[in-house]
């Protein structure tokens, strides 16, 4: 919890700290640790603070990168599903609201003109998972080891897009830029099945670019920043991966994540989902989860 020019922070802690390797310039940190629950979540009020850290500090400072961390024992979750549930049978202009408050709070992280790095460890789900594919790069937190005195099950790493096992897409950026950091194939078939990926399988197919111990995952963060090709990243993201899929949605990031935010709105409006054929047989991802008409 914090207090900034009379605003009330209630979910993050946020420091920045200079080093000489930066040229004494500072890299800003923000780090989820959510009040009111023993995990963080993306509910609204965290999203307008999360926002508001953006517009206030991060963007107007003079930093040369930026860290989003986690003060708990995993990262970030997902979203709050009862925000969802509640917009079941909300307009469709309430639901194009909430789908809306994400997305653009992610654009802002990946259109920022400085390096961003996701420290994860443990359960990243979700729009967890979203905000980290929206960075310049993802660090990943080694397991502990049941001998260490603060182990916990919580603590072993679980990366995953579920929201297809509640009858929706991953619109707050999931299904628009994961095929653009991973193969394209491989992020099909992880947004259809929604399981859970782990450690060494999160490195191996590119979904985090470095596993490291807890102690060692600043230091790392840094060196990133002070090396990434920034620039380089964010031009890629607007390239289509693989043209041999015929991958059409993937036009640039923005055209995505509207095709995002219209599919999931009529997932929750109808509250089905019809997975047409084995993602190995069926068209790029959002023209294989097609949604049943309401009746």
């Amino acid at each position: 919890m914090m207090l900034h020019k009379g605003n009330m922070i209630e979910n993050f802690q946020t420091w920045s700290h200079k080093t000489v390797q930066h040229g004494f310039k500072s890299v800003y940190h923000i780090s989820f640790n959510h009040m009111k629950r023993p995990y963080n979540i993306l509910d609204m009020q965290t999203l307008d603070e999360l926002d508001y850290l953006l517009d206030t500090i991060v963007i107007p400072g003079d930093y040369q990168g930026l860290i989003l961390r986690s003060s708990k024992g995993s990262f970030v979750v997902g979203a709050n599903v009862k925000d969802f549930v509640s917009a079941h049978d909300a307009p469709d202009e309430d639901i194009d609201k909430i789908l809306k408050r994400g997305q653009d709070v992610f654009n802002k992280i990946e259109d920022l003109n400085i390096p961003t790095v996701a420290i994860m460890g443990g359960i990243t789900m979700g729009g967890g998972l979203e905000l980290a594919l929206a960075c310049s790069s993802r660090i990943l937190i080694k397991n502990p080891v049941p001998e260490d005195t603060q182990y916990t099950t919580h603590q072993l790493t679980k990366l995953a897009l579920p929201e297809v096992k509640l009858g929706l897409l991953p619109s707050w950026g999931g299904t628009t830029r994961l095929p653009r950091i991973i193969k394209p194939t491989k992020a099909m078939e992880l947004i259809c099945s929604g399981r859970n990926v782990g450690e060494s399988e999160a490195l191996k197919i590119g979904l985090v670019d470095v596993i490291v111990d807890r102690h060692k995952a600043e230091d790392c963060a840094y060196n990133i920043i002070n090396t990434i090709d920034h620039r380089g990243i964010q031009a890629s993201k607007c390239v289509p991966p693989d043209g041999n899929l015929q991958l059409y949605w993937l036009g640039c990031i923005r055209s995505g994540l509207s095709v995002e935010s219209k599919r999931r709105c009529l997932g929750i409006k109808t509250n089905t989902l019809h997975l047409i054929g084995h993602w190995r047989h069926s068209k790029p991802v959002l023209a294989c989860i097609g949604i049943r008409p309401k009746m």
